[in-house]
């Protein structure tokens, strides 16, 4: 299914979709014979006779369903960045830079070589898939896929201001300076940063604006005509928590599954009087600042490279070295399947441990409806080139992120 495929089913069939808990996946690893074949040759090394050779499990199929010139601009991405931050990093210059160091763990110049390896093949596969799952199949070899819980996020659109009225009176600040610690979330609201001159843009919608801090950017209405771009730019050090999980421990729902985020929003608004503490349960405050971007392109991602629809996800930096590329194949909530390759570009709050992959879906009211449903067993399996050393399982990776 295309991208825009998967955008039309989120957007049309909400009315009739309900969260009935994740979907079971098929195993990642059925295989095209002629693949399996390939695959199988180049292991044995030519030695075809040898008689009590123990069972081995049937290759991964590296297929790619999604589109490609989206993958070529997500491997472009994150190979500019990574290449940045090492060069800045061997200046001197970044000691906490957090592509160069989320990096090290999987070794930045492997990772490196894998996406401009993988970038020079989906050149050479000339946007057809055929010739590209015989390339990937001769030239890289997949990990065990280790199974995940998908969901999904996106780029929101809020209406602003950029002046305080008696409507528009919420605002969105940039990060206060110094290193030290900040108020948690309630006491912000509170006005505990009030009079420093970091009020960016002024909201009319508080539960917009929370949404707006889960998801970490976003596109400004300004009500002129006009519109800008904000992206994360650091939080209070406070600890994230949900606000799904808050409420199921109130009984407001039955499970977690049933706790998305459309379900969330449409309880906040319904229950004003109780809202707003619970949204403070969340500690955690976001601070933003403002980038020069294309409307074309995704909001940047914590590697530095922008985000891009169904080929950027957000991941663990511990479990998976960011710049790492991995076949994803999950079963999708309206019936849709995904099988693509994805780029780790991201990371977020809530994605802790090998076991959570978190998928960009792209901006605007399409994107928030797939994303807001998305909860998703799925299963993925990270790449490497053939030619370089094995693969470091997720569990053995150093810790390195900061």
């Amino acid at each position: 299914m295309t991208i825009a495929g998967r955008a039309r089913l989120g957007a049309t069939s909400r009315g009739d979709r309900r969260a009935t808990g994740a979907r079971a996946l098929a195993p990642l690893a059925a295989a095209c014979a002629a693949l399996a074949a390939l695959a199988a040759a180049a292991a044995c090394g030519g030695a075809a006779g040898r008689a009590h050779a123990p069972p081995t499990a049937p290759p991964i199929a590296l297929v790619d369903d999604g589109d490609l010139a989206a993958l070529a601009r997500a491997l472009d991405g994150a190979s500019s960045a990574l290449a940045r931050a090492g060069d800045r990093s061997a200046r001197g210059g970044v000691a906490n830079d957090s592509a160069a160091d989320a990096s090290a763990g999987g070794g930045r110049a492997h990772v490196l070589a894998t996406l401009r390896e993988l970038r020079a093949t989906v050149a050479e596969a000339g946007g057809s898939r055929e010739h590209l799952a015989a390339l990937l199949a001769a030239r890289f070899r997949a990990g065990p896929p280790n199974a995940v819980l998908l969901t999904g996020y996106y780029e929101p659109l809020v209406v602003v201001r950029r002046r305080r009225d008696a409507r528009f009176r919420y605002p969105l600040y940039a990060p206060p300076a110094g290193d030290g610690p900040q108020p948690a979330r309630a006491d912000i609201e509170r006005g505990a940063l009030s009079g420093r001159g970091l009020e960016l843009f002024w909201a009319d919608d508080p539960i917009a604006l929370f949404f707006l801090h889960v998801q970490g950017s976003g596109r400004l209405d300004l009500g002129d005509g006009s519109r800008v771009r904000v992206a994360y730019a650091g939080t209070n050090g406070r600890p994230y928590r949900s606000i799904g999980a808050v409420l199921v421990e109130r009984g407001a729902f039955a499970s977690a599954q049933e706790a998305t985020a459309p379900a969330i929003e449409a309880w906040l608004r319904t229950h004003p009087d109780q809202a707003a503490g619970v949204m403070e349960e969340n500690e955690r405050f976001v601070f933003f600042r403002v980038i020069a971007a294309s409307p074309s392109e995704g909001p940047p991602g914590a590697l530095g490279a922008p985000l891009v629809p169904y080929r950027s996800v957000a991941v663990d930096p511990h479990a998976a070295p960011l710049g790492s590329v991995g076949l994803l194949v999950a079963e999708l909530p309206d019936g849709g399947r995904l099988r693509q390759l994805v780029v780790a570009i991201d990371t977020g709050a809530a994605i802790r441990g090998a076991g959570r992959i978190d998928l960009f879906v792209g901006a605007g009211s399409g994107a928030r409806d797939v994303a807001g449903l998305l909860r998703a067993r799925a299963e993925i399996a990270w790449l490497a080139p053939r030619a370089t050393s094995p693969l470091v399982p997720a569990r053995d990776l150093e810790d390195r992120s900061r």
